[in-house]
């Protein structure tokens, strides 16, 4: 199933529980130089009864995979908002084949998760939820202004204690300040590396559950 013109993607359906039909959709967005093929078995182990997914991969090659901005030391900020503007036509196209605002879910690991929120808050829409996991955030390079509407979108966020790549107390400032702003956020700490890990997956699933 062709659900997108505008980013090369793979949709997996849901596993239906008896007479219930899926109605929520979840896009995952990959990391830095990785690509959507590899999050298949983390869509697997989501494993969320009546919920699609739809992989994505970031709309600039880098080495062996994508990227969704550039990395110091080139300059984040016009990728961010390249990249942004490409996911609001997906939007838009899910829109349009019946899914609604409040039927997706924005989820993204490490670059992938910047995208999710910072796309997430540069739009005045409400979704069914957004996921990020070890996520940059870029708070003040951004100019990020939180409105009324984003506090009724619930947010996952996880990160581990001894991420190498993202310092996991930058993270945790910046999660603290949205929470002070208003965003309902449930911040999810892991004894892990920049990683995704099973037990972050397990409370992943159950969060979903509660959403949809």
């Amino acid at each position: 199933m062709k659900l997108s013109k505008v980013f090369d993607s793979t949709f997996l359906p849901a596993k239906f529980n008896g007479p219930k039909r899926s109605t929520k959709i979840m896009i995952v967005m990959h990391g830095l130089g990785d690509q959507m093929s590899s999050f298949k078995d983390f869509a697997l182990e989501v494993n969320v009864t009546c919920l699609d997914y739809l992989l994505i991969n970031a709309p600039t090659p880098y080495y062996f995979g994508f990227s969704w901005y550039d990395i110091p030391p080139g300059e984040p900020k016009g990728g961010i908002k390249h990249s942004i503007q490409k996911l609001e036509l997906l939007i838009n196209e899910l829109n349009e084949n019946g899914y609604n605002d409040e039927d997706i879910i924005l989820c993204g690991f490490s670059q992938g998760g910047c995208i999710s929120l910072h796309s997430f808050l540069s739009w005045k829409r409400t979704f069914a939820g957004v996921v990020c996991l070890s996520p940059r955030i870029y708070l003040d390079k951004m100019e990020v202004k939180v409105e009324e509407v984003h506090s009724k979108t619930p947010i996952f966020m996880a990160h581990g204690h001894y991420d190498q790549a993202i310092d996991f107390n930058s993270v945790e400032t910046q999660m603290k300040r949205l929470k002070d702003d208003g965003l309902d956020i449930s911040f999810h700490e892991y004894d892990m590396a920049h990683e995704i890990d099973i037990h972050e997956i397990r409370d992943l699933a159950s969060w979903l559950n509660q959403q949809i």
